[in-house]
Parts: C-alpha cells; structure tokens; sequence
C-alpha cells in the first residue's frame, strides 16, 4: 500500500486545479487573449522583398 502524499502536495494539486477551471471559465466568458487584439485595424502586410517564411 503506498503512503499518503505530503500536505503540501494535495495544497499544490488543489490550488493548480482551480486555476486550471478559472481559466478555462474565463476563456469561455470571453475574455480570451483575443479580447485585446483591434478588430478595426487592418492586418500588417509582410513587406515586400522579405524573407519567404
């Protein structure tokens, strides 16, 4: 039979779940990093001449 873990691990898992489920709440809500992109603006266009990757 395996011993319990650590208190400092269970610490560690619980307080990693709930900030694995706030940001998957959050994505979901619609505060995503797309949020703060400029819908309005253009999109930049590669110059011309530049690299081909």
């Amino acid at each position: 039979m395996t011993e319990p873990s650590p208190r400092w691990v269970k610490v560690f898992a619980i307080a990693g779940g709930v900030i694995v489920v706030l940001v998957v709440v959050a994505l979901l809500a619609g505060h995503g990093p797309g949020r703060h992109m400029h819908h309005g603006m253009p999109r930049p266009v590669p110059a011309v001449g530049g690299p081909g990757w």
